[in-house]
């Protein structure tokens, strides 16, 4: 016999009954439907390049020119980078109503091939005096920080800058023009964003060109183009990737994406910070052994705890080890 409150599906804490098993998945397929089924991801449907396409894959870009559809994957990460991105807009827009948020701009770009390339895009924001401002979300912001914007973000934000140049105020000049990203922590734990801003580049503009121009050749010439994203992050973010990358055999499990290769220094460089603080706690509290009174700003007490016999259940985790190498 069975009951509304028999187990079905694994939360976070607790299982789900029946009824809390389908509201999740109702609420999951809508947010699948919404994303896979955006204005951009229409875009994609009708095999349309916009400025967002350029930097990331030629291979999945030329793809799509082929008319050759990328299976649904999960969409959940970027429906809520979306829909953060959305209240950023609206936040920063409701301070300074002289913005203009996601105004459709047109870029030609010139290939050195002698080609031109019509592309559209939709900036998050347009400071008539002159500066692009397009916001990221991701989770921490110690790899943003260090490694700064990807080539994509990069070939996106200075072409931005220069479609975008008839809605600057008539007294800004080229030269005068800078571009933004701001990084939100979608997690909270930093709730200061960080921001690289650079002053516009026609180099960058120029690389983009380049960049459509090796993609349409390899089109043109049905072809595979440059798969420029290391291999993990295609497995993580592509649904062309089992037919793409997946049966790769030159692959020997070597790391290639500069966010891992951060990550793996940041991680080894936090180990070695907790030492660290370890060791200055324990040299501390010797110096402070019996000391009890104030600094001005800190108290200082010693507080004795008795021993106790304590039972628990360990939650099963997933621990990450990483060593140097001999």
């Amino acid at each position: 016999m069975t009951t509304d409150l028999d187990l079905v599906e694994p939360g976070p804490d607790r299982y789900m009954n029946e009824d809390e098993a389908e509201l999740a998945d109702q609420v999951y397929q809508a947010v699948q439907k919404s994303s896979n089924y955006s204005e951009r991801s229409q875009q994609s449907a009708d095999f349309r390049i916009g400025i967002s396409d350029l930097g990331f894959c030629s291979e999945k870009v030329r793809r799509m020119l082929a008319g050759i559809p990328e299976p649904v994957t999960d969409k959940t990460a970027a429906f809520i980078g979306t829909a953060l991105g959305d209240h950023m807009e609206r936040a920063y827009l409701a301070v300074h109503p002289e913005m203009m948020v996601q105004r459709e701009v047109t870029l030609t770009l010139q290939g050195d091939s002698g080609r031109s390339y019509t592309l559209v895009g939709h900036p998050d924001i347009v400071d008539p005096r002159g500066r692009i401002i397009d916001f990221k979300t991701t989770r921490g912001l110690s790899i943003v920080r260090r490694n700064g914007p990807s080539q994509q973000q990069q070939f996106q934000r200075h072409c931005y800058a220069l479609a975008a140049f008839d809605l600057y105020d008539e007294d800004v000049t080229l030269d005068q023009v800078q571009v933004a990203n701001v990084w939100f922590d979608r997690s909270g734990d930093e709730t200061y964003p960080y921001v690289h801003m650079e002053s516009f580049s026609p180099q960058v503009v120029a690389e983009a060109g380049m960049f459509v121009d090796d993609l349409v050749y390899a089109y043109l010439h049905d072809e595979p183009a440059r798969k420029e994203p290391p291999r993990e992050v295609c497995a993580k973010t592509c649904g062309h990737f089992p037919d793409c990358r997946a049966l790769d055999t030159d692959v020997e499990g070597l790391l290639t994406d500069p966010d891992i290769l951060t990550a793996v220094d940041l991680h080894r460089e936090g180990i070695a910070l907790e030492k660290q603080g370890r060791l200055l706690k324990d040299q501390a509290k010797a110096a402070l052994l019996d000391v009890s009174g104030s600094t001005g700003k800190f108290t200082i007490r010693w507080v004795h705890v008795n021993g106790a016999h304590v039972e628990f259940d360990r939650k099963p985790s997933d621990r990450l080890d990483i060593k140097e190498m001999k």
